[in-house]
């Protein structure tokens, strides 16, 4: 097939829930190549011929491939990346998804909710940590993009030379509900609203649920088309209004939004002229930032009202309370003690810091106890 012809190849990593909306949505454009790496063979064989056969229902047969192996065996899939050299690599895997603890009884949600999502950084670190590795090793070009815990596992694995180019979720799914609240508010058609938003997950995750947040880290600009002089709306009013007004389905049902802001992201980075959107960890920052994208290249939207030390600065805070302290230089963390303790109060898991090689042991011992949580929950 001549160059001009050729369909990017893209790979999807982890053939959960996220992989297939993201596919729901790409699939019947067949625009791409496809192929998705997961660890369970017959899981994944499934999820690919549901979509093949019901894209074929649409009237469109695309191209897509089951590959296996584990993200634990580097080596493996080292080879892997060679043997498909994808122009794009779209992680989806995490050793446990952020959803799963919104599936416990409400109460018992609400307070584990509270330890915030940082102490849970081994579950999305580990994987994300050996998928990068052996995209260093393979030697491919792709542009990496991580559905895991971006605000963090992007700006710790940069310290270490292993950073995705950006992130997918997050900030960017709070974007559509902020943009019709203004539109609301101003009584306007929310196309005609643009914003910018530099906010962390902590941010984003809590304003659907409860406005805007107590000791609130983050900026918000807006604009409307054709109306040079604004009102300046309180900030209060606006959120308020995302919560009320634009309250939606959470869980497994909202990672529809995830998948559509990674969609978003995807095509974006394969346009030919700029696509403005938001995004957790591009070029490995800490927290989220607009963006800019255009064949491959992303431009950070920072400004004189918002320059880069001052979003780092906010992003930063704002990480904080979602858990983590600091980060280091060499990828180690420090985590926030208040969030720990509701981990030590409810899990019996607490940690100080954690190095990047501490992951997966960190992991296993969270997973083990987040299990017997559980069956005490129920």
């Amino acid at each position: 097939m001549s160059q001009a012809l050729r369909k990017h190849k893209l790979l999807l990593v982890g053939a959960g829930n996220l992989c297939l909306q993201i596919l729901k949505i790409l699939a019947p454009k067949n625009a791409f190549e496809f192929v998705v790496l997961g660890r369970d063979e017959e899981s994944t064989i499934r999820l690919c011929n549901l979509v093949a056969l019901s894209c074929a229902q649409l009237g469109q047969y695309i191209a897509i491939k089951p590959v296996i192996a584990d993200l634990t065996d580097i080596a493996k899939v080292t080879r892997v990346l060679r043997e498909e050299a994808p122009d794009m690599l779209v992680n989806c895997a995490s050793l446990q998804s952020w959803r799963v603890i919104t599936e416990l009884p409400k109460p018992a949600f609400e307070q584990l909710d509270q330890a915030q999502f940082g102490p849970w950084l081994p579950m999305h670190l580990t994987l994300m940590h050996g998928l990068m590795q052996a995209v260093k090793a393979s030697g491919i070009a792709a542009i990496t993009v991580n559905a895991a815990f971006p605000d963090a596992v992007n700006p710790i694995l940069s310290r270490v030379g292993l950073a995705p180019d950006i992130g997918v979720g997050n900030v960017a799914n709070l974007i559509p509900a902020v943009r019709c609240a203004i539109a609301r508010l101003l009584e306007c058609a929310p196309v005609d609203v643009q914003v910018r938003l530099y906010a962390q997950h902590f941010f984003s995750h809590y304003v659907p649920r409860g406005g805007l947040p107590p000791r609130a880290s983050y900026r918000l600009f807006y604009e409307v088309k054709d109306r040079p002089v604004l009102p300046r709306l309180p900030a209060e009013a606006i959120f308020s209004t995302v919560r009320s007004e634009f309250r939606r389905l959470g869980g497994i049902d909202g990672q529809f939004l995830t998948a559509c802001s990674a969609v978003t992201v995807i095509e974006g980075l394969f346009s030919p002229t700029p696509v403005l959107a938001h995004a957790p960890g591009p070029l490995g920052l800490p927290g989220g930032y607009p963006v800019s994208l255009r064949e491959g290249r992303i431009d950070v939207q920072f400004s004189p009202d918002c320059p880069q030390d001052e979003a780092v600065r906010i992003n930063s805070i704002c990480q904080s309370q979602d858990g983590i302290d600091e980060i280091h230089c060499d990828g180690s963390v420090t985590y926030n003690p208040q969030c720990m303790a509701v981990m030590q109060a409810m899990l019996g898991y607490s940690k100080k810091t954690m190095a990047i090689e501490q992951s997966a042991e960190f992991a296993h011992e969270l997973a083990s106890k987040y299990r017997s949580f559980k069956h005490s929950a129920w």
